[in-house]
């Protein structure tokens, strides 16, 4: 299919429930990429990302989120973004732990993938993104 040119929208928006992160990840430089898991591929003519969401599945100890963008050939991470969430006892009427992080104009190359991790794992972590890909 050839790519969105005149104007330029997202050709195919669309919010994906794509990853679970289930174990620590101890290296934020990415050399070891033990638990980091792949969010998303950016599509051959590139991608939009408009925001991620985490969401802890039941308790949480505090730690850190983790994203990070790798070159064209999904190799190399570079750590692109950190968020803190805090230490929370879910219940009836207390949330789990989540965040979202907005992007004005987050756009990859095709090849290019998302990924995330997180420093302490005490439950499942949901992550969501709103992407578009423009082919």
């Amino acid at each position: 299919m050839a790519a969105n040119t005149s104007p330029i929208f997202a050709l195919k928006p669309e919010t994906k429930v794509n990853c679970i992160i289930t174990a620590t990840t101890t290296d934020k430089s990415g050399a070891t990429t033990t638990n980091i898991k792949d969010l998303l591929t950016a599509s051959t003519d590139g991608t939009k990302v408009t925001w991620i969401k985490f969401k802890h599945a039941g308790n949480s100890t505090a730690g850190i989120f983790l994203i990070w963008i790798t070159d064209t050939a999904g190799a190399n991470p570079t750590l692109f973004y950190e968020q803190t969430y805090t230490a929370i006892t879910s219940s009836a009427t207390v949330t789990t732990a989540e965040g979202t992080i907005t992007f004005n104009d987050l756009q990859l190359k095709s090849g290019q993938k998302i990924q995330v991790g997180a420093t302490i794992v005490t439950s499942n972590i949901h992550v969501t993104a709103s992407i578009g890909d423009f082919s």
